[in-house]
């Protein structure tokens, strides 16, 4: 059975931000895994999205926080999305103090 496609949210932090120059992107959307949303994603905004996602090999940078509907995505190849979700994407960050790690860290 194949799902009508609707939108998934995807939210966006630092360097994406900047690069796309928007916050949030909605993305056309029925049904698969988060990474297979990631790659619609970066086929939509190219390569400037792709570098910050995904290496040289396609892999997903092993340093990406995902989170779905604010919830920690452990398996980002296998953990479904479903329209109407929202996927924040937080890239690492360098530099700040260990006070600011530490919020980091909390949220």
């Amino acid at each position: 059975m194949t799902t009508e496609p609707t939108n998934i949210t995807l939210r966006l932090f630092g360097p994406l931000v900047t690069a796309l120059g928007r916050k949030e992107i909605g993305l056309a959307w029925a049904e698969g895994t988060v990474r297979e949303a990631l790659l619609s994603f970066v086929e939509e905004h190219g390569a400037s999205a792709r570098s910050f996602l995904f290496d040289s090999h396609g892999d997903l940078w092993k340093s990406l926080i995902v989170l779905v509907n604010d919830e920690p995505v452990g398996d980002l190849q296998t953990t479904p999305v479903r329209a109407g979700d929202t996927i924040s994407i937080l890239l690492p960050l360098a530099g700040g103090s260990e006070a600011s790690i530490a919020t980091v860290g909390r949220f």
